[in-house]
């Protein structure tokens, strides 16, 4: 037997609270960052506070109908991880498919889990990535120019994106930590570890915090230029200013 498992992002924060209140599933498993639901027989439904969605052997309905509900807009344009679920005798995890010898709610919970992760992480490489190609704009114009047509106000605003950037992923993606469940059964760690793996999960998150730390040291060494021709400025107008009440003492001398 095989099922479907689809994992969106939002790009933004899920209330789990109002969720909850608004809709009459059953709900099987809730923590304060996540919820986890079930429409039918292995049919799931996963939330995770900081803004992911998954899917497992649900209907298009059922998934339009939360969709909704959560205002998640157009799937398509959601970062996004799709997999295939089988029944099989050992653990395995390929491309797009994940093979277990059953589907229990701890497998399904394991494997929800992960691909949130997931997804998540693919929505803050998305962000990153165009946060390092605005730098990378200054950049070229410092290389090509020698200097970077870039405001006081321009630069204030890109270092609070990257630090909002790198608060959020620290206070939402606790990308190494797994559920308690995974450490008291053999097989349920071996899923995780495989998903992880598969997903490469550990080096995507190590990958952002990289590029966080690049963009950073770049939007410093321009504030720092930025500082010193803003000081600079400062200095010629001082020294106009000293200049002209010379000029004016010597001026009223003479007359």
């Amino acid at each position: 037997m095989q099922y479907s498992v689809q994992a969106y992002h939002l790009g933004k924060r899920i209330d789990l609270k109002s969720f909850r209140s608004s809709v009459s599933f059953s709900l099987l498993k809730r923590e304060p960052s996540f919820l986890l639901y079930e429409f039918d027989k292995e049919a799931y439904l996963y939330l995770k506070d900081y803004g992911s969605v998954v899917f497992l052997n649900c209907s298009e309905q059922q998934i339009n109908n939360v969709s909704q509900i959560l205002k998640a807009g157009e799937k398509t344009k959601l970062p996004s991880e799709v997999y295939a679920i089988e029944l099989a005798e050992s653990i395995e995890v390929d491309f797009d498919r994940i093979k277990v010898q059953e589907l229990t709610l701890d497998v399904a919970h394991i494997i929800m889990l992960n691909l949130a992760q997931s997804v998540a992480l693919m929505y803050y490489l998305n962000t990153t990535a165009t946060l390092h190609e605005n730098t990378l704009i200054y950049a070229k114009q410092l290389e090509q120019k020698g200097k970077i047509n870039l405001s006081k106000k321009k630069m204030l605003v890109f270092i609070g994106k990257t630090m909002n950037l790198k608060n959020s992923i620290a206070e939402n993606l606790f990308i190494f930590d797994s559920p308690d469940l995974a450490w008291s059964n053999e097989n349920l760690s071996a899923l995780d570890n495989k998903i992880k793996s598969e997903l490469d999960i550990v080096n995507r998150h190590h990958g952002i915090q990289y590029n966080l730390n690049v963009i950073k040291e770049n939007l410093d060494l321009f504030n720092d230029m930025l500082q010193h021709k803003y000081s600079s400025m400062l200095e010629w107008i001082i020294i106009i200013l000293i200049l002209f009440e010379v000029v004016h003492v010597i001026i009223e001398k003479i007359s």
